[in-house]
């Protein structure tokens, strides 16, 4: 079972150069999300701010994902 209903890895931060895996807990659209993890585009390194991002599974799905573009 999956901790978070959605999770999402459409926002990059250009200066910061990392894509930031937002995760939200419910399907409402009024929800706001939580970033769980940082992907940084240069150097590939993951930056949990979510320890729990680190061995669900849609989790890394979508950080997987995020690596491989």
């Amino acid at each position: 079972m999956n901790i978070w209903s959605e999770i999402r890895n459409d926002f990059e931060d250009e200066e910061e150069g990392k894509v930031y895996i937002d995760a939200y807990l419910t399907p409402d659209d009024n929800e706001e999300g939580k970033v769980i993890a940082k992907v940084n585009t240069s150097t590939k390194e993951v930056e949990y701010l979510d320890d729990r991002a680190r061995t669900d599974a849609y989790a890394q799905e979508m950080i997987n994902e995020t690596l491989n573009q």
